[in-house]
C-alpha cells in the first residue's frame, strides 16, 4: 500500500462515515448500536451484515468480510487502495494530493504512459481519417451512415490505415518502448518477429473514454463485410470493459435521472446525434453488475435496448436475471429498470434514420418495466404464431421462472395475477410456484456460496499467514508524541495469550484517553515488548504511531492492518473486534483504565515470570561472576514483580 498522508486518510474516514458509504449499496436498519442489512458480498435471506457507526467499520458474520469505509469500497467497486481513496475523496469532497503514493508511483507512471500512448493513438487515427487519400474509405462510410462532422469530432472518431505497423512506427519514433506499447492493448505480438504490430487495421476507430473523459481503449468497426465486424481493445493496465460504458463521459454531464443503454457504438452515437445525450453502450460485452452500479451512480432509471434477433433477446433475459439477482444483494441501490423494443426489429440507429427523433421518443416512452416485459415475453415466446394457441406447459415454466427473479412481492403477485387466467389456476397457486422456483434457485446459490466462502476463507488465512510482514516500522512513541508510520509486511508469528488480546482491546477502546496522564502514566502505556507474538508487537507499533490523542477514526484506521493478519490462526479483525467490544461495555473511563492497568500488570508479570525462569535455568553451569550478575537480575525482577502486585492491589 502506498504512503498516503495520515491526515488525508483521517479526513476520508471522518467525512465518509461508514453508514452513508455502505448505505449507498445496502438497505440498513438500526438494531441497538449497530446497523444491519443483507450482505452485498454473498446471497443470504437473513441479515448477517453489520455496520458499527461508532467504530467506523462493517462486518459480515456470514462470509467474514469486514473493514472500514475504504476497504468496503475496495471490495464492492473492485478498486485498489489509492483508487478507493480517490473514489471516496470525489464523493465526499476531500482533495487527494497527486503526490504521496510512494508505493504506487511506479504503477501510476505506467498507467500515465499508457494513457499518453492511447491519446497519441487517437490523434494518429484522427489525422488518418482526415487525410485526403488514406482516410477516404472511412469518410465514405461515415457519410453513408449519416455521421456529421460535429458528431465525428465530438466522439473523436478516426481511421486505422490498412497497415501492420503505421501506428507502431509513429509511437516508436516518439520514444515509446515495445513493452509500454503492448500494455496499451492496441498492439499484438507477431509470432514470427516477436515485435508488436498494429491491432487495428482498415477500421473506423471509436475512442473509448472513462466517465471523466480520459481515453482508455478503442473499438474498431470493419468498413465492409469482413469479420469480425467489431474488434475491441482487450483489458489492459487502464481498461476493464466490465467497469465502463461507452459515452458515459457525455451522458453523465446531462445529469438526467434516466439512462438509455444500447448495444453498439453506432447506436449510441446515433442517439446522441438525435438529441438523446443520456445514452450509453455496453462495450461489446454482456451487461455486468459493475456497469449497473455505474448506471445507478448517475441515474434513477435505466432503459435497455436489446437487438431484436434471437441472440439479442437471449442477451436480454441473461441481463435481466443478472440485474435482478444483483439488486437482491445490493438492497441500497434504488434503480428502476425498463426494457424498450424498437418496432419492426430495427436497431435504434436505423429506426432514427428512417422515422426521426420524435418517433423514437415514443419508443422510449413505451419502454416496459421488467415485470411487464417478462409477462409479454413469456406469452409471445410460447404462443404458436399460426394458430395463436398458448403452450401452457412451457408458459407455466417460463412465467414461474421469471417471477422467481423478482425481489418485490407486489411485482411478483401482479405477474401471478396476469398469468393465472391463462393457466386456468388461482393467483395464489401461481405465486406459490414462483416462490418454490425461487427457493430452488436460492438453495443452489447458497450451496455455491457456501463452497465459495469456505474456499475464500482458507485462501484468506493462507494469504495472511504467508504475507510479507511488517518491516521498518519506527520505534513506538507515546500517543502525545506520535510519529507517522507506514509498515510493510514479512512473515510473522501470530501467537497471543488471552490477557494480551484483552489488553490490546482495552488500549484501543481507551484510544485518546491513553494520553491522559491523570488516568495513565507514560510508563504504563503498552509497548511492543509487552507482547509475546510478532503480530501483536507490530500492531502495537502501528497503534502507538496512529493514536495521537486526537484521532477519532482510530479503530477504522487499525482495521486496515487487522484485515491482513491473523492472531492465533484467526482473522485478526475477528479477534480484536470481540476484544474491543468487551472493553467497550465498560462506559466509565476510570474503571476502563483500571481494567487496562490490571491486565497490563498481569501481562508484564507473566513476562517477568518467563524471564525469571530463563535466568534460573542459566544459573546451572554458570561461573561465579556470571552467577552474581544473574542473581542481581533476579533480585531486580523480584522487586519489580512486588511493585506490580502492590499496584494491582491499589486499583
Amino acid at each position: 500500500m502506498g504512503l498516503i498522508p495520515d491526515n488525508v486518510i483521517d479526513e476520508i474516514l471522518t467525512r465518509a462515515d461508514i453508514e452513508s458509504v455502505v448505505g449507498r449499496y445496502v438497505l440498513l436498519k438500526r438494531q441497538g448500536g449497530n446497523m444491519w442489512g443483507l450482505c452485498p458480498f454473498h446471497s443470504e435471506k437473513t441479515p448477517s451484515f453489520s455496520v458499527n457507526p461508532s467504530k467506523g467499520i462493517y462486518k459480515c458474520f456470514g462470509c467474514g468480510k469486514g473493514g472500514n469505509a475504504i476497504s468496503f469500497i475496495m471490495e464492492i467497486e473492485h478498486l485498489n487502495y489509492p483508487e478507493a481513496i480517490r473514489h471516496l475523496g470525489g464523493l465526499y469532497g476531500v482533495e487527494i494530493p497527486e503526490t504521496g503514493y510512494n508505493g504506487d508511483n511506479i504503477q501510476k507512471e505506467e498507467k500515465n504512459r499508457v494513457k499518453d500512448i492511447l491519446k497519441e493513438a487517437a490523434k494518429f487515427y484522427y489525422k488518418s481519417f482526415i487525410d485526403p487519400d488514406i482516410g477516404k474509405p472511412a469518410r465514405d462510410y461515415a457519410l453513408k451512415r449519416g455521421l456529421s462532422k460535429q458528431t465525428l469530432d465530438n466522439f473523436g472518431i478516426g481511421y486505422s490505415p490498412m497497415s501492420w505497423n503505421a501506428l507502431y512506427d509513429v509511437l516508436a519514433k516518439k520514444g515509446y518502448k515495445d513493452e509500454e506499447l503492448l500494455k496499451s492493448g492496441i498492439f499484438a505480438v507477431s509470432p514470427k518477429t516477436n515485435k508488436p504490430y498494429d491491432l487495428f487495421r482498415g477500421r473506423l476507430m471509436f475512442p473509448i473514454f472513462d466517465s471523466f473523459g480520459t481515453i482508455i481503449a478503442f473499438g474498431g468497426r470493419a468498413l465492409g463485410d469482413e469479420k469480425p465486424k467489431y474488434i475491441n481493445s482487450p483489458d489492459s493496465l487502464v481498461y476493464n470493459k466490465q467497469n465502463h460504458l461507452y459515452a458515459m463521459n457525455f451522458a453523465r454531464k446531462e445529469q438526467s435521472k434516466q439512462l438509455i443503454v444500447v448495444e453498439g457504438y453506432m447506436d449510441a452515437i446515433a442517439m446522441h446525434a438525435a438529441g438523446f445525450k443520456n445514452t450509453v453502450a455496453a462495450l461489446g460485452t454482456s451487461f455486468t453488475d459493475s456497469q449497473l452500479k455505474l448506471c445507478a451512480r448517475y441515474s434513477e432509471e435505466v432503459i435497455f435496448f436489446f437487438d431484436a434477433d434471437n441472440a439479442g433477446q437471449k442477451a436480454a433475459l441473461r441481463a435481466i436475471k443478472m440485474m435482478m439477482e444483483y439488486l437482491k444483494k445490493l438492497t441500497g441501490i434504488n434503480i428502476r429498470i425498463r426494457i424498450a423494443k424498437v418496432p419492426d426489429g430495427k436497431d435504434p440507429d436505423e429506426y432514427i434514420r428512417t422515422n426521426g427523433a420524435d418517433k423514437f421518443k415514443e419508443v422510449v416512452r413505451n419502454a416496459l418495466y421488467v415485470e411487464d416485459y417478462l409477462l409479454e415475453r413469456a406469452k409471445n415466446d410460447n404462443t404458436d404464431p399460426e394458430t395463436g394457441m398458448l403452450d401452457r406447459g412451457r408458459y407455466q415454466e417460463d412465467i414461474c421462472q421469471y417471477g422467481s427473479w423478482m425481489n418485490d412481492d407486489i411485482k411478483k403477485s401482479r405477474m401471478a395475477g396476469v398469468a393465472a387466467p391463462l393457466l386456468g389456476a388461482t393467483q395464489q397457486a401461481v405465486m406459490s410456484q414462483m416462490q418454490r422456483y425461487s427457493q430452488v434457485e436460492d438453495k443452489k446459490l447458497e450451496q455455491m456460496n457456501s463452497r465459495s466462502l469456505e474456499r475464500e476463507r482458507r485462501e484468506d488465512i493462507e494469504r495472511r499467514n504467508s504475507a510479507e510482514g511488517f518491516e521498518e516500522v519506527p520505534d513506538p512513541v507515546a500517543p502525545d508524541e506520535s510519529v507517522p508510520a507506514q509498515p510493510e509486511f514479512r512473515k510473522v508469528n501470530d501467537s497471543a495469550t488471552k490477557e494480551e488480546i484483552a489488553l490490546f482491546g482495552y488500549a484501543i477502546s481507551l484510544g485518546s484517553a491513553l494520553a491522559d496522564k491523570k488516568l495513565i502514566d507514560k510508563t504504563d502505556i503498552i509497548r511492543p515488548e509487552d507482547f509475546s507474538g510478532d503480530t501483536l508487537r507490530e500492531l502495537v507499533k502501528i497503534f502507538l504511531n496512529i493514536c495521537d490523542g486526537r484521532n477519532e477514526t482510530l479503530y477504522a484506521r487499525m482495521s486496515d492492518y487487522f484485515s491482513r493478519l491473523t492472531i492465533n490462526g484467526m482473522p485478526a479483525e475477528d479477534v480484536m473486534l470481540k476484544a474491543v467490544e468487551t472493553a467497550d461495555r465498560c462506559s466509565d473511563v476510570k474503571v476502563k483504565s483500571d481494567m487496562y492497568l490490571a491486565l497490563l500488570f498481569k501481562v508484564r508479570e507473566s513476562i517477568l515470570n518467563r524471564e525469571e525462569e530463563r535466568l534460573i535455568n542459566l544459573l546451572f553451569g554458570a561461573g561465579e561472576e556470571e552467577k552474581k550478575k544473574i542473581n542481581d537480575m533476579l533480585r531486580r525482577i523480584s522487586d519489580y514483580k512486588l511493585k506490580l502486585r502492590n499496584r494491582i492491589g491499589d486499583l
